[in-house]
């Protein structure tokens, strides 16, 4: 019996081992929501300084919280949230590991430094205030010294007015809030924050709709980075701060007091009244004649005085009314947004056109008909018609398909000037108008804008030196038609020999100059003006001049030098030299033997040596220009 006894017991035994490890084999494991700590700030101090402890999981209630400071307990003094914590060091607590017991859990920290001989910040009175609000320190080990002590507040001195070992009292620098910070025989010790005290001093509306924006003006709104504005307790949204201003959207909230909050301190208080605007939803018709009747549905239509309804600023008769709508006669006027005002406040606008058709029938003058006008960017024209009305911002003209300038407007004229285009169109565009969106009717054909290119009527070119051993600076004044535009992006351009200068455009006269190597200088340029729709390129020639001629005898050779002005430094052109003598009245033709040298205001050339002396002529030619000089010389040798 009693082995038969042990044998079932052994045999429970077995099976409660075997239910316990597949139990075990299936249990989940519990997620791990222990405390951590991750980090504090700061890292050393003294007694009363207050240090955050970072991490997570830590509970809300402080209640099941311990902070301790090298295993002495320091105070608690804010909630604890999910993942912070502060608390103020114990005293003469020392150096060593900052720990929490959560639940009667240990949970270790970093090392914490004691400074002993730090200053000890007890309490600090007021830690709200502005700029200039003093502030009494009360502690320990401070310098009886003002000198020796400094206090900032989030790191802007404070001017020290009174010290002792146990009190320093200070003013309020201007700052943002931030901790106050003892330093007294150069050691430091960091207190509680103090925060500014907000303050409005002003609205730039008293009164507004839902969606407005209003600027608050005042002081200190930027001092810390938690913003709230509330209009009688409802949030704003907030557009933009600093320091001096705040804009914001009025929210949807009613009359009563506007507020700002800045981390947590709250300012004085501006009085906001709410407006309620009349508020069109439609129209009977959005377009009509007038003196037709008209419908405006909405709703807010009843005040203390009597509806306005105007449309585009022309008030209506009002026939009859209620909340929600208002029948009224159209009166005479242009197109525009019809208005409900009532009681000095207006409604929403709905746009309303008239009935009116208008009518281009020529450009520029009525008889005979014009149906197109030529020029360039920015030239003025005329649209000649009917019932264009007296709004420019009503009549839109286009050319092409580019919107025109409308310069001004009557019944019976538009006038706006030509807009640009690019070359890659064509420059015959179609000129179009309309008012209010509605095109006129063109009972002569459609009207059309020539775009026309520049050309050369006359050039000249003068030639100074330039100031620069070397250079000399050439001046082309060139007059023609079509140079200069109005339109911005005419895109006038003028070229020397292909090459672009800037141009100086006066009506239609366009200068430039240019500084080039003397030796350079050339009779001849191939000078271009040209737009976007076209070129004109003239050959231009400069005026050939002989001042005088002379003789010389060298090593049995003569040479005639040349002096004039004009001649091109360049062979760039058809040129000749020919020398002739006059023999009884008759031009004899002198062989030269070849041109020496060639400059733009002297030629030497080489003839026989036999010649007497007699009355001599020298002609020279290049290209189409021809000039020429007689005069005696005497061309017996030299005695040498």
């Amino acid at each position: 019996m009693i082995y038969k006894n042990s044998f079932y017991s052994l045999l429970l035994v077995l099976l409660a081992v075997c239910f316990s490890q597949c139990a075990k084999k299936f249990e989940y494991e519990p997620t791990d929501n222990s405390a951590v700590i991750d980090s504090i700030s700061p890292r050393r101090g003294t007694e009363n300084t207050q240090v955050r402890i970072y991490g997570k999981n830590f509970p809300v209630d402080t209640a099941k919280i311990r902070a301790l400071f090298n295993n002495k307990q320091g105070l608690i003094i804010e909630k604890s949230t999910n993942n912070v914590i502060l608390a103020t060091v114990p005293y003469e607590a020392g150096t060593g590991n900052v720990m929490l017991q959560v639940n009667g859990q240990a949970v270790n920290g970093p090392t914490f430094t004691y400074d002993f001989d730090s200053p000890v910040i007890l309490e600090v009175l007021p830690l709200t205030g502005i700029a200039g609000t003093e502030v009494t320190i009360n502690g320990r080990k401070f310098s009886a010294t003002a000198a020796n002590n400094q206090v900032t507040i989030n790191g802007v001195s404070a001017t020290i007015t009174k010290s002792s070992t146990a009190q320093l009292i200070t003013q309020v620098p201007e700052a943002k809030n931030g901790p106050i910070t003892v330093t007294s025989n150069n050691i430091s010790n960091q207190g509680p924050v103090f925060k500014f005290i907000p303050h409005i001093t002003s609205l730039d509306k008293g009164s507004g709709y839902v969606g407005d924006v209003i600027k608050i003006a005042g002081k200190y709104f930027d001092a810390g980075p938690n913003l709230n504005v509330t209009f009688n307790g409802v949030t704003a949204a907030v557009n933009s701060v600093n320091s001096t201003g705040i804009e914001v959207k009025v929210p949807a909230s009613t009359s009563g007091n506007v507020m700002v909050t800045v981390d947590g301190v709250s300012s004085n208080t501006q009085q906001f009244t709410y407006k309620i605007a009349p508020t069109i939803t439609g129209l009977s018709k959005t377009s009509a004649f007038a003196q037709d009747t008209l419908t405006v549905f909405g709703a807010n239509f009843i005040g203390a005085a009597a509806p306005v309804v105007s449309f585009n600023g022309s008030v209506a008769t009002v026939l009859n009314q209620s909340a929600n709508q208002i029948k009224v006669q159209i009166p005479a006027g242009t197109n525009g947004n019809v208005l409900v005002t009532v009681d000095g406040v207006a409604s929403n606008a709905v746009p309303f056109s008239y009935l009116q058709n208008i009518v281009a029938s020529s450009l520029n003058q009525p008889f005979p008909v014009l149906r197109n006008v030529s020029g360039i960017d920015g030239a003025t024209v005329v649209i000649k018609g009917n019932s264009f009305g007296t709004q420019t911002n009503s009549i839109r003209v286009t050319v092409g398909n580019q919107n025109a300038q409308v310069v001004s407007v009557d019944d019976g004229n538009v006038t706006f000037l030509s807009p640009s285009f690019s070359s890659s169109q064509p420059n015959v565009q179609q000129i179009k108008i309309y008012r209010n969106n509605v095109e006129a009717s063109y009972p002569n054909g459609n009207l059309t804008f020539t775009y026309l290119e520049p050309t050369i009527l006359s050039s000249s070119c003068t030639i100074m030196p330039s100031g620069i051993l070397g250079f000399s600076m050439l001046t082309f004044v060139v007059s023609g038609n079509n140079y200069n535009a109005t339109a911005a992006n005419a895109n006038f351009e003028m070229l020397i020999d292909g090459i672009k200068y800037p141009a100086v455009v006066n009506a239609n006269v366009a200068t430039i100059t240019v500084t080039q190597p003397t030796g350079a200088i050339k009779n001849g340029y191939n000078i271009q003006v040209r737009n976007k729709w076209g070129a004109f390129i003239s050959a231009f020639q400069r005026n050939i001049t002989l001042s005088g001629f002379s003789r010389s005898f060298v090593n049995n050779t003569n040479w005639m030098t040349i002096v004039g002005d004009g001649f091109g430094n360049t062979a760039e052109t058809a040129r000749s030299v020919s020398i002739y003598r006059i023999n009884n009245g008759v031009k004899e033709t002198v062989n030269i033997n070849s041109i020496i040298s060639w400059s733009d205001d002297r030629i030497v050339v080489e003839f026989p040596s036999y010649i007497d002396d007699r009355t001599y002529g020298v002609e020279v030619k290049i290209n189409l220009k021809t000039a020429s000089k007689e005069q005696f010389l005497n061309l017996l040798p030299d005695v040498n």
